[in-house]
């Protein structure tokens, strides 16, 4: 009448990675993504040295390390594929991953992305940007006190977006938008994002 389930083994495959500061501003880690796994690394003279690993409820879609101002170390920005986030921290005083922020994601309406979850972080740190939906941009602003602040939808024009990005350097959060258009002709555009 019950049925009850479980995985013989870890998930082994490889989905994202990234480098960075995140258990300490002195250490440089590895951090693997392994669809439901997390885990992280030392990079030691010696090679990589494994110092945590812990599941994420859902599948990893985008996963991406940032240090808003007066944060000593990197934050793990982690968004599923069911459309849930998290901001997780580790405190060096306990050795533990911490949940700064956490919410969802859905939108009562729209198409999923053609191509997958596109997460982007400002490299000045002022938004989170996610391409979830064809037609839509969302925008998570982030405070001068490295808070997540509530969330908003930019309508874009381009239905087949390839691939977008943050430009350094801009007074205000730009994004470059690599779309296709009807001809199978590909065009790049630039967005200003104003938060206010």
């Amino acid at each position: 009448m019950f049925n009850y389930c479980v995985t013989a083994h870890k998930p082994t495959v490889v989905t994202h990675s990234l480098v960075g500061r995140f258990t300490s501003p002195n250490d440089l880690n590895l951090i693997i993504s392994k669809s439901t796994r997390i885990e992280i690394h030392s990079v030691t003279a010696e090679g990589l040295q494994p110092l945590l690993d812990f599941d994420i409820y859902g599948r990893i879609a985008t996963i991406e390390l940032f240090r808003p101002t007066g944060e000593p170390q990197d934050l793990l920005f982690i968004s599923t594929e069911r459309y849930k986030f998290c901001v997780l921290a580790y405190d060096t005083k306990t050795g533990e991953i911490i949940t700064r922020a956490n919410g969802d994601l859905r939108d009562c309406v729209g198409k999923a992305a053609d191509i997958g979850q596109i997460g982007i972080i400002d490299p000045d740190c002022r938004l989170i940007g996610l391409h979830l939906f064809d037609g839509s941009f969302k925008v998570i602003p982030i405070d001068s006190k490295g808070q997540l602040k509530e969330a908003f939808d930019i309508r874009l024009e381009e239905l087949q977006v390839v691939d977008i990005k943050f430009l350094y350097n801009c007074s205000k959060p730009t994004i470059a938008l690599l779309y296709q258009d009807t001809k199978e002709a590909r065009h790049v555009k630039t967005y200003e994002i104003l938060l206010k």
